[in-house]
């Protein structure tokens, strides 16, 4: 009589399944920071579409020769605005939330952005001095109104149109 003994014994089974948990285990562990650090970059990315957007507004309303916005303006523009007006085609007002604001002072304009994705925030940042270690962090949602910085007398560009602050 011949003893046929085909197949895998339940230790061996149980032995297989604990090796390929533990791969599992060191895995995860492993992706998880790189993909909290690309969600950073991609927030990064936004921030400066958001600002390059924000550029292209500034100079447009000035040749669409809007009365709010004036050459040495200083204007705050609100990413609602700026989806709805088609100069920011990235992602969609859902995804984002913030502002731009836009600063003229002896000849040169600076940038400052505000920009989150509701897990991740870059506040008061000029786009160039983005530094993803210390400039991200936790937040459920970016300023709406440039960090509260826009003073009276000052344009704020808000869902389809641009006022002048009182």
């Amino acid at each position: 009589m011949r003893n046929n003994k085909k197949g895998f014994t339940l230790i061996e089974l149980l032995a297989v399944i604990v090796i390929l948990a533990v791969v599992m285990l060191i895995a995860v562990s492993a992706v998880g920071p790189l993909m909290a650090k690309s969600r950073k970059g991609a927030l990064e990315n936004e921030g400066i579409a958001l600002s390059n957007a924000a550029k292209t507004a500034f100079q447009a309303e000035q040749l669409n020769a809007n009365s709010a916005i004036k050459a040495t303006s200083t204007v705050c523009f609100d990413l609602e605005y700026l989806y709805s007006q088609k100069y920011y085609e990235k992602g969609s007002a859902q995804d984002y939330t913030g502002s731009v604001l836009v600063t003229y002072a002896g000849g040169d304009y600076t940038y400052k952005i505000w920009i989150s994705n509701k897990t991740y925030a870059i506040s008061g940042k000029a786009p160039n001095a983005i530094n993803l270690d210390t400039d991200v962090t936790d937040a459920t949602s970016a300023s709406n109104n440039c960090g509260g910085t826009l003073a009276t007398g000052n344009v704020y560009c808000t869902g389809s149109a641009c006022t002048v602050q009182p």
